[in-house]
């Protein structure tokens, strides 16, 4: 199937509109900084929970980068943001989706929903956020991440309610769960 039928439209269209109800959502929860939300299906491809875990520690054991496109076909699929479009978001994947974010890939693949991994560290247009808000369908994940452009996660310390690290990772959890029933693709 193309991705200009309509079908494929609706479905592009549908997840561009959840992504920005994503953002909305977290912005109305506090978060105000966080701008953009890009939507990824996660494919697993190859291996079993324990191979893949075992290669991923090894990896961060190593320095090296974990080797995601031996277990995971990862597919950019909705976007929104307040300073880029979606094709530079898809671009720019690469450098913005942190090593620390693609190390739990297995975690946000494998775990139930909700699952929730940050890079605290993660600025400028790298995402600070991955979550899972739905169990997995049809073999795949849906992955959202989540980027506050103007600053890391850590820049939270002392500006929100709570200037406690787990206080707002926590407030952030709350406010994920929250999101399950309104996250819908179409």
């Amino acid at each position: 199937m193309s991705d200009s039928t309509p079908q494929a439209m609706h479905g592009i269209e549908a997840a561009n509109e959840a992504a920005r109800r994503v953002v909305r959502h977290f912005q109305s929860k506090g978060f105000t900084r966080i701008t953009e939300a890009l939507i990824l299906q996660i494919h697993h491809l190859a291996g079993e929970r324990g191979e893949i875990d075992d290669a991923f520690e090894a990896a961060q054991e190593q320095n090296k980068a974990p080797p995601l496109s031996r277990y995971f076909a990862i597919h950019p699929y909705g976007h929104y943001s307040e300073f880029r479009d979606f094709d530079a978001a898809k671009a720019a994947i690469g450098n913005d989706f942190t090593l620390t974010l693609i190390s739990d890939v297995p975690r946000v693949f494998f775990d139930p929903a909700p699952v929730m991994v940050d890079d605290p560290l993660a600025s400028g247009t790298k995402y600070d956020v991955m979550m899972k808000v739905r169990d997995n369908v049809d073999g795949y994940a849906v992955a959202i991440l989540l980027n506050d452009p103007d600053a890391s996660f850590i820049d939270y310390v002392g500006t929100h309610p709570g200037a406690d690290w787990h206080k707002i990772m926590g407030d952030f959890e709350v406010a994920t769960t929250a999101l399950v029933d309104e996250f819908k693709l179409s």
